[in-house]
């Protein structure tokens, strides 16, 4: 196995690094902003939404700074593992070792990336777990895995649909399939990067229907975080 060292540790520093550790705190700014968000929200009246609703408001989300922090990270980091524009993979298998050591690296990106975005999906609250869908993350994440063309197209026709789309389970149970599609579309049919993928986008939902908890939009009034 070929192990790009350096990059292989970035890669994984941004991978892991927590969304939770992204918060602004009690920064003055935020402070501000958030005594100001009874006149904000009604002059922008969609932006006054309940705390864990379900609904995914591309609004809302669009204006959501961290969310464009990890739609870049992501990216960065999934580039950085798989390879992809001009840049090689952190992990690659020998060519002169032959057997099954090029499934077996291929499965380790697979397991990295989806541990991964299980760690951007819990989120701490005090003393309470929760579970947030890492939509920006994943969309980010996708672009190492199976190409920006198929990162591209799943995540525009993820938001073209959401309109029909009720909850946060709904929203990353259709972009799994999203991404399945368009990823064997560009990769091949036998693509098993584009199929890990999908199984990741979706494993945020499982994970919580396993521990019967929603997946949750933590969204304070008057807050873009």
């Amino acid at each position: 196995m070929k192990i790009l060292t350096l990059q292989f540790v970035l890669a994984l520093a941004v991978l892991f690094f927590p969304r939770n550790a992204l918060r602004a705190g009690n920064n003055p700014v935020r402070r501000n902003r958030r005594r100001s968000s009874g006149s904000e929200r009604i002059l922008e009246p969609w932006k006054d939404r309940e705390p864990g609703d379900p609904r995914i408001a591309p609004a809302v989300e669009f204006l959501k700074p961290r969310n464009y922090l990890d739609l870049v990270r992501a990216a960065a980091g999934g580039v950085a593992l798989w390879g992809g524009f001009y840049v090689p993979p952190a992990l690659a298998a020998d060519p002169a070792a032959g057997g099954r050591m090029p499934l077996l690296v291929l499965g380790l990106k697979c397991l990295i990336t989806l541990l991964a975005v299980v760690v951007q999906s819990i989120r701490y609250e005090k003393v309470k777990v929760s579970f947030f869908p890492p939509i920006f993350f994943l969309g980010g994440l996708a672009v190492g895995a199976v190409g920006y063309q198929a990162a591209v197209f799943a995540f525009i026709g993820i938001w073209v649909v959401n309109a029909g789309i009720s909850n946060a389970q709904g929203f990353l149970s259709v972009y799994a399939l999203l991404l399945l599609a368009f990823g064997l579309l560009f990769n091949g049919w036998r693509s098993i990067p584009a199929a890990a993928m999908a199984f990741t986008a979706f494993f945020p939902v499982l994970l919580s229907l396993m521990v019967r908890r929603p997946l949750m939009i933590f969204t304070r009034k008057g807050s873009r975080d």
